[in-house]
């Protein structure tokens, strides 16, 4: 009974904290809302003390006394009967920061802040100083004698159940609307997992149709073309064949039919699942913006308006950086201090707007500033200076190319790099996780006057339409709407000039980028090899070495730290043969035809040589994963031969006097992982050489195979850094 209640509470308390975080965003925007329009303040009061009865309710009393002082700060304001001001706003605002605090921590733990907190209000208020909360009782009445809780003053209320034990009947839970439950993200992305199989196994369906056919189709064909048989009976057993796998093909198209439909249906449900307020987003920002200004003493208002309106979780998730980044970069470039304002006729604090809204399925969000603006001249005289064009470029670029310059990596109009800016990445990563979910973003500015950025993204990302293509013996993506068009290669015929080959398309030359050589694939030559035009904004590249080209609905896999050094990847695909396909990006593949070079990874940091002479052989069958593990490993000392799969793994062991470790994948062409170790481990020169397996395979019982067959060490790919392989074979290739 004792660990049903503890179960009970943990799930109370867990629900508290969901509600309360909600509040407590609510509240944020109520009150810039009432700073923006001097208004009533009634809104956030009730909101604050519905918050206040939660609080007190669940146990959690310091959290309630600290809503109580916000409420009676907020009382004060409204009565002072002039609009609020800005130390008014700090206060209340740092406040609902204190309040988010304690409700993540154990609802009886003690908080000098908060002690602070309330002596502040108690002082400006012209009362006593509060009494610090006591240490907490460790002696709890039975919940059988506890009086029942007062009921909410409002209808807002959102009823927290007493689920402390006794004879008590837990209430209903009551959430936003009516007839609604609370899900965790855990178990919607759980089902997103599941719609992602559900379309793999559609594929595997379809190719099963086609096999099929193929096979009917050829029995029917020999039975045309031979004579029929002379025993009776041996036609008809032919004919009976070819009947059944007719009918087999049928009921596959329309099994097939069946499935897709009830993909689509559970799509679309999981995509109603994920769907959350966009405030959740952005009511987090108003308070570490104002923060910022002040630190580089700028005065701001922040206004935001559509944030109801609902969007995909993991978009949302997406947003939260580019939005940072646009919001942080409005205030540090834009946002001039109050003396220059006022010396050109503007109010000392500026205005910073956060806009959302709908058209059609897509989210536009407008993040705009009435500051100083983009000085478009001196983006002229930056790009040379930076590698981004040539001055004869720089010169000649009109407007809408120099302001989308601003997004090049590396890109700044500063010379000094601060705590808050000066990298030119911020812009960059903005571009990156836009372009990557099918959006776009667009910057128009007016010196003087201010800059606005315009983004517009699908509103779910569950699933993503991608164009995937082979390159060499490797498979590839682009997003759908990065890809501009295909085009047989035969049709574009390659042009020489100053700045490298190109092709003729859409009026004017479009630089030409053999993905072969970017990748270091090897090319294969098809008879379907075509040309990729891919675009990143206003930007085309020429993407010439893709064949197999198929467009298709996926769900993308983030690559988590294996690929956080490699610019040109951002995703992975999972393939219906069990296969991974890499999606690249289209900014980074325009910024290497104009550069024309391939980027060099920057080399590993720390405990540098310390491997000096020995020697790692690396197998993987894709080239982009075996550059990130060669050239960690090249960092640390070691001298790295390389293999396409484990069949040239074994014979460039053979051909090599020394071989001190093995990293290798499990999933390779001809003879995968496991039958390279077990090679390895069945030869007596070989036997106690270590063998590290680094693979997307993640499953306990495949981590298992792989030890008993032999691994000595195993590496999840999704978990896989520098520091992690390092301290892996270190043991191995160090001596103690």
């Amino acid at each position: 009974m004792a660990v049903d209640q503890e179960t009970r509470r943990r799930k109370r308390l867990e629900l508290f904290r969901q509600v309360a975080t909600e509040r407590v965003g609510k509240l944020n925007l109520l009150w810039i809302e009432v700073e923006r329009s001097a208004g009533d303040p009634a809104p956030f009061l009730r909101e604050a003390h519905t918050l206040k009865g939660e609080a007190s309710l669940v146990g959690f009393a310091l959290t309630a006394r600290a809503v109580h002082a916000i409420e009676d700060y907020v009382k004060l304001v409204r009565d002072r009967g002039t609009p609020p001001v800005e130390s008014d706003g700090d206060l209340i605002l740092g406040g609902l920061d204190l309040v988010s605090r304690l409700t993540r921590e154990d609802p009886d733990a003690r908080s000098s802040d908060a002690d602070a907190f309330l002596a502040k209000i108690a002082a400006l208020l012209g009362q006593p100083a509060p009494e610090p909360m006591p240490p907490p009782v460790l002696e709890v009445a039975p919940a059988a004698v506890r009086p029942p809780p007062k009921p909410a003053e409002t209808s807002s209320a959102t009823p927290i159940p007493d689920l402390g034990g006794g004879k008590a009947t837990p209430t209903p839970v009551l959430v936003k609307r009516e007839g609604s439950i609370r899900v965790t993200s855990e178990k919607i992305d759980h089902l997103r997992g599941m719609v992602s199989d559900l379309l793999l196994a559609s594929v595997r369906w379809r190719q099963l149709a086609r096999a099929v056919r193929h096979v009917r189709e050829s029995l029917q064909s020999v039975a045309q073309e031979r004579p029929a048989s002379p025993r009776e009976d041996h036609f008809e057993a032919w004919t009976s064949v070819l009947g059944d796998l007719s009918a087999i093909e049928s009921r596959l198209r329309d099994e097939n039919h069946d499935l897709e439909r009830f993909i689509g249906d559970l799509d679309a449900t999981t995509r109603e699942l994920r769907m959350i307020p966009l405030a959740t987003l952005l009511d987090h920002f108003p308070l570490p913006l104002r923060q910022l200004a002040r630190s580089l003493g700028r005065q701001i208002n922040v206004e935001i308006s559509g944030e109801q309106v609902e969007v995909d979780k993991a978009l949302l998730e997406m947003l939260e950086e580019p939005l940072l980044h646009l919001l942080r970069n409005a205030v540090d470039h834009g946002v001039e201090p109050p003396d220059e304002r006022m010396r050109v006729g503007k109010p000392a604090a500026a205005t910073v707007r956060i806009t959302a809204g709908l058209v059609g399925q897509r989210l536009h969000l407008e993040v705009s500033d009435d500051g100083r603006g983009i000085d478009v001249e001196a983006v002229r005289r930056r790009a040379p200076a930076v590698g981004l064009m040539d001055v004869a470029t720089a010169e000649s670029a009109n407007r809408e190319q120099l302001l989308r310059a601003i997004f090049a990596a590396g890109f700044s109009t500063r010379d000094q790099v601060s705590e808050v800016s000066g990298r030119g990445i911020g812009l960059n990563i903005v571009l990156d996780v836009v372009e990557n979910v099918g959006g776009k973003v667009e910057v128009k500015s007016e010196l003087g006057r201010g800059t606005t950025f315009d983004i517009d993204v699908p509103l779910t990302v569950a699933i993503t339409r991608v164009v995937l293509f082979r390159v060499g013996v490797g498979m590839y993506a682009l997003p759908a709407a990065s890809v501009r068009a295909l085009i047989e290669a035969k049709d574009l015929p390659c042009l020489e000039g100053p700045d490298g080959p190109s092709v003729q398309y859409a009026g004017g030359p479009v630089p030409l980028l053999d993905l072969g050589q970017v990748l270091d694939e090897v090319e294969t030559v098809g008879s379907d090899t075509r040309i990729v035009i891919a675009q990143s904004g206003a930007d085309l590249v020429a993407l010439a070495g893709t064949r197999a080209h198929l467009e298709r609905e996926v769900v993308l896999k983030p690559m988590g730290r294996l690929f956080e050094k490699l610019a040109l990847v951002v995703a992975a695909v999972n393939l219906e043969d069990g296969a991974l396909a890499l999606v690249l990006k289209a900014t980074e593949l325009v910024l290497r035809a104009r550069s024309r070079g391939r980027r060099k990874m920057p080399p590993a940091q720390g405990d540098a040589r310390c491997a000096e002479g020995r020697v790692a052989l690396v197998a993987d069958d894709s080239p982009v994963v075996r550059e990130i593990i060669a050239q960690a490993l090249r960092s640390y000392g070691l001298h790295v031969l390389v293999a396409v799969d484990g069949e040239e793994a074994l014979a460039m062991f053979g051909a090599h006097s020394r071989v001190d470790i093995v990293v290798t994948d499990i999933d390779m062409p001809r003879l995968d992982g496991l039958g390279l170790v077990r090679t390895l481990r069945s030869r007596e020169s070989s036997r106690h050489v270590p063998v590290v397996a680094i693979s997307m395979r993640s499953s306990e019982p495949e981590k298992q195979a792989a030890m008993k067959a032999g691994m000595s060490a195993y590496i999840d790919k999704s978990d896989f850094n520098q520091a992690l392989l390092w301290q892996t074979i270190r043991p191995f290739v160090v001596p103690s």
